[in-house]
């Protein structure tokens, strides 16, 4: 599985994006399912809906319905690894989406991500010192 950050997403979604094209082309070689949080989730529709109105989020809701990709489920013992890793990343800083991307790693086993990120997603580490390897290179 591969995970997904919001920026991928709305490069996809959004023919204005710098990174749609790239997206577009990344997304057709990738042959493995794609998994995100629903912390990605809420922050993508509030960008979609800003971005490009209500039809762009509900198409990406669609796609949840349709199993085009997988969202993990957090959990509440998950919420003081998510403090520790906002606190820990406070000069960025960290936000929930990205914290619940790192936990969603750690649980996987693996950090293969998608994301427009690259700053943060190159500083990030899962399981404290395991680097990211983002395949989506614009």
């Amino acid at each position: 599985m591969v995970i997904v950050d919001t920026g991928f997403w709305l490069a996809l979604a959004d023919r204005q994006d710098t990174y749609h094209k790239s997206a577009k082309n990344k997304l057709k070689e990738i042959d493995e399912p794609l998994i995100t949080t629903w912390c990605v989730v809420t922050e993508t529709c509030y960008m979609l809906l800003k971005r490009k109105g209500v039809a762009a989020q509900v198409s990406f809701m669609m796609s949840i319905s349709n199993e085009s990709f997988e969202v993990f489920d957090l959990q509440s013992e998950h919420a003081q690894r998510i403090a520790q890793l906002m606190q820990q990343y406070s000069n960025l800083p960290m936000d929930l989406a990205d914290a619940s991307l790192v936990i969603l790693a750690e649980a996987l086993g693996h950090g293969r991500i998608l994301s427009v990120d690259y700053r943060d997603f190159n500083a990030y580490r899962w399981k404290n010192n395991q680097p990211f390897q983002n395949l989506f290179q614009n």
